[in-house]
């Protein structure tokens, strides 16, 4: 892998790995379990963590599919662990395929990327660096939310 790249696969690798081991111990209940104040679940953050990073990563900065229905992400019903733990397992994979064969000269690359305000230029670079900052915010609400649940479990 091209070394540049390889630092930004080394940190998404490193979030993903503590995701990870935040959610192991979690059952379907924990994942789905509503806090008073708080929109979301870590079942949803789970969801919208993997379609965020298709998006980011294999959409705009690998090309691929940028069709996405992201207030489905967040939409509240009974999830399963197991499907979502699939759901990463898949994006990790997509990930591994987009920077496995990206070098440093791609990252500059110009990419367009719908936000909320509309249609942005970017590069792929941005994307890939978007990905990671969004997985590494999402984390740390995905802790709170696991320790509140040991807490009330």
């Amino acid at each position: 892998m091209d070394p540049d790249v390889a630092v930004m696969h080394e940190v998404i690798e490193d979030l993903r790995g503590q995701l990870f081991k935040v959610v192991e111990p979690l059952q379907d209940a924990d994942v789905n379990r509503s806090y008073p104040g708080l929109t979301n679940t870590i079942g949803i953050l789970l969801r919208h963590v993997a379609g965020s990073e298709d998006y980011w990563i294999s959409g705009v900065a690998g090309g691929g599919s940028v069709d996405r229905d992201r207030d489905a992400e967040f939409e509240h019903e009974s999830l399963k662990k197991a499907d979502l733990i699939a759901a990463l397992r898949r994006s990790q994979a997509a990930t591994e395929r987009v920077l496995g064969g990206m070098r440093s000269e791609d990252l500059r690359a110009p990419v367009q990327a719908r936000r909320a305000r509309g249609v942005v230029e970017a590069t792929k670079g941005f994307a890939i660096m978007h990905a990671i900052q969004h997985l590494a915010y999402h984390l740390g609400q995905i802790r709170l939310m696991a320790a509140l649940s040991r807490r009330e479990g």
